[in-house]
């Protein structure tokens, strides 16, 4: 685990407006060495960022960067009981925020530039390079037994759903793949990962990770076993993530607050309008099990309802689904 590193956010800060600067000068402008100038420039290249270099003007991002801004995020979520943590480099966001338990009633978030060892659901891998997208975990705390938090995941991807439309402002209609993949046009834009920590007297703590594909380019199709896109495949445009994570974090505080007050059916019809599997012909993998059948929705535990071919009607608490060609 690393933390991020301020003298390389200002370094790309510097860079930003995609013109030469020379390791003196910006050195001089954040009064540090031209060592140190080299040192955060090989990072960058360590880390895949493509720069140009030419001798006598200095260094140029050849494509936009904007890291990740502590400072400016927390001042635009604005919440007291939220503690954010930004890092530079980690193998799990999910996996540091379970080193993070707490009885305190915080809510803890970590967010990264990079994952080494990002997961999805069914442990797959979730591709993670530097600087391009969102890692964000959130330490959620409840007051209620595990049993009641069934339909959780559906409920984070809603409020994930919501934030992306604000973002891109609903170029493109975005749908829910139950239990919780984000899908645009039939490809992968996001997903979620919650593991939930069992305490006694009726608490409990949940761990939510969300990886949202924003800037990432084709450079990393081999990586992805799945068909995806990304927000700037899909409008053009670069986006910053810092104010995407602001608007992400307050959405997650409203609905979860919603979600512990109310439970899963204040969500109903949210879902139906997001649901791009209800009455489609789907194959659920659960297990070493296959089941085909249309699907018909969910019940009021967040359990996918399926339509088999004798007429009756089969939930699955969880599983992967696939559309059937």
């Amino acid at each position: 685990m690393s933390q991020l590193n301020n003298t390389l956010l200002k370094v790309t800060q510097l860079l930003s407006d995609g013109e030469y600067h020379d390791g003196t000068s910006i050195g001089e402008a954040l009064k540090i060495t031209r060592a140190a100038v080299w040192k955060i420039i090989k990072k960058l290249e360590q880390y895949d960022i493509s720069l140009s270099c030419i001798k006598g003007k200095g260094y140029r991002l050849d494509t936009p960067l904007v890291l990740l801004d502590p400072q400016k995020i927390i001042s635009l979520v604005n919440e007291d009981r939220v503690d954010i943590e930004i890092l530079e480099k980690i193998d799990s966001t999910n996996q540091y925020l379970k080193t993070q338990l707490n009885h305190a009633n915080r809510i803890k978030i970590c967010i990264a530039e990079m994952q080494t060892q990002g997961r999805g659901r069914l442990n797959r891998q979730w591709h993670s390079p530097f600087g391009k997208n969102i890692y964000l975990s959130l330490l959620y705390p409840f007051q209620k037994d595990i049993s009641e938090l069934a339909g959780l995941s559906l409920v984070v991807s809603l409020a994930l759903g919501k934030t992306i439309d604000k973002v891109i402002g609903q170029k493109e209609k975005m749908g829910i793949k139950w239990p919780n993949d984000l899908i645009i046009a039939g490809q992968k834009i996001a997903g979620i990962l919650i593991e939930i920590q069992a305490e006694s007297n009726g608490f409990c703590q949940a761990i939510i990770g969300i990886g949202v594909n924003v800037n990432m380019s084709d450079i990393a199709t081999e990586a992805i076993s799945q068909p995806w896109s990304s927000l700037q495949k899909l409008t053009g445009e670069y986006y910053d993530r810092n104010p995407m994570c602001a608007e992400l974090i307050r959405q997650l505080l409203i609905d979860l607050q919603r979600f512990a007050l109310s439970g899963l059916s204040d969500f109903s019809s949210e879902w139906q309008q997001r649901d791009v599997l209800f009455g489609q012909a789907i194959e659920v993998t659960s297990g070493n099990h296959h089941h085909s059948g249309i699907a018909q929705g969910i019940d009021a535990q967040g359990h996918l309802l399926l339509k088999m071919a004798d007429g009756s009607i089969k939930d699955f608490s969880a599983g992967d689904t696939t559309l059937r060609k």
